[in-house]
């Protein structure tokens, strides 16, 4: 099963839940997919490329709606090209991923599914304590553990990023 089988109804739920708009979503969704083809990167997770990808396009299309809400008479040939089409913005967002990805894959498993299935899938906690068949202190102590594994990969990664000694 190809990625865009297995993660497009996915991604598409994730983009449409934060657009509240089924038209935009299936464009952004599109989009998403279309970028992580055009990566040139072997990546260890697509799922966490597509998230990544998709939460960019998030954040783009409101720094541009609220550009244009702060500018409206701004030429749209006189905007620069968002960040994540600059070639050295891509591989820096791609070493953040891998580094984050593999800090979530050393997670225990139950912890890492309790995290991926309410920080990225956007399940509430009380939804996954009933999916998982624990109580939701378990849940919260699983995600706690897991943004603390992530956190510390984030610092990590920044002390890789600007040479600092660890």
């Amino acid at each position: 099963m190809s990625a865009f089988e297995r993660y497009y109804t996915e991604l598409f739920r994730f983009l449409s839940g934060k657009l509240r708009d089924k038209h935009l979503a299936e464009e952004l969704t599109q989009e998403t997919f279309s970028r992580a083809l055009a990566s040139p990167e072997q990546v260890s997770s697509h799922r966490g490329l597509l998230y990544h990808i998709a939460r960019n396009l998030l954040v783009d299309r409101y720094r541009l709606h609220k550009q244009h809400e702060d500018a409206p008479d701004v030429d749209a040939d006189e905007l620069p090209a968002p960040g994540h089409e600059q070639p050295d913005s891509q591989l820096e967002n791609q070493q953040y991923i891998d580094h984050i990805v593999a800090a979530i894959e050393q997670l225990p498993p139950r912890c890492r599914e309790a995290f991926i299935r309410h920080r990225i899938d956007g399940q509430s906690q009380s939804e996954v304590a009933a999916s998982m068949g624990i109580s939701i202190n378990m849940v919260e102590k699983h995600i706690i553990r897991a943004m603390l594994a992530c956190r510390a990969s984030r610092e990590s990664w920044r002390d890789e990023a600007t040479g600092k000694p660890q």
